[in-house]
């Protein structure tokens, strides 16, 4: 079969906020994921793509596909994403549970993290004993993401949709 995993992104709330004419589509603004800095892999120059953390993901086994999932974020997709499908295949939770679970996101170098107030206060005392500091968002917050999925039932061949309600989205199969 075929599988497509895609996420779309402005880059910034309106974008470039530009339009093209006659289309209603909006041009992204990710030039500003460029880099000054010579030996820097998004330093900017001619003909350059920048490398971006875009990833949406495609879960297989040997029986077929099992996932499609991915989410909005900048930096924190490539946290956001692991911790989706580490909740689905690691602590078996249906595909709209592992997406509405509590998450952390580590937002600079060092020790601050981004922590819905959902993860147990234990969890946390835990880690502050490590050393991180925590950005406290709330229990639901969208500096968290904003996973969409779809999973594949191993035994009926069913599709499973499963959708975020920290932001605006929803999953399609058929």
């Amino acid at each position: 079969g075929n599988a497509v995993a895609v996420t779309q992104s402005l880059g910034a709330g309106f974008g470039s906020a530009v339009v093209i004419p006659g289309t209603g589509v909006a041009l992204n603004n990710f030039m500003y994921w460029f880099d000054r800095e010579p030996q820097s892999p998004n330093v900017i120059g001619p003909a350059k793509k920048m490398e971006m953390c875009m990833s949406p993901a495609q879960v297989w086994d040997k029986h077929g596909l099992r996932l499609l999932i991915g989410t909005p974020g900048s930096y924190g997709i490539l946290q956001t994403t692991p911790q989706m499908i580490m909740n689905v295949l690691d602590h078996n939770m249906n595909l709209q549970a592992a997406i509405e679970a509590a998450r952390l996101k580590a937002t600079s170098p060092g020790v601050l993290v981004d922590a819905e107030t959902r993860i147990p206060a234990a969890v946390l005392a835990e880690l502050e004993a490590l050393g991180h500091e925590f950005n406290r968002l709330g229990d639901w917050s969208a500096m968290v993401g904003g996973g969409q999925g779809i999973m594949v039932d191993a035994d009926s061949g069913s599709f499973m949709g499963g959708a975020d309600p920290r932001r605006d989205g929803y999953a399609l199969g058929w």
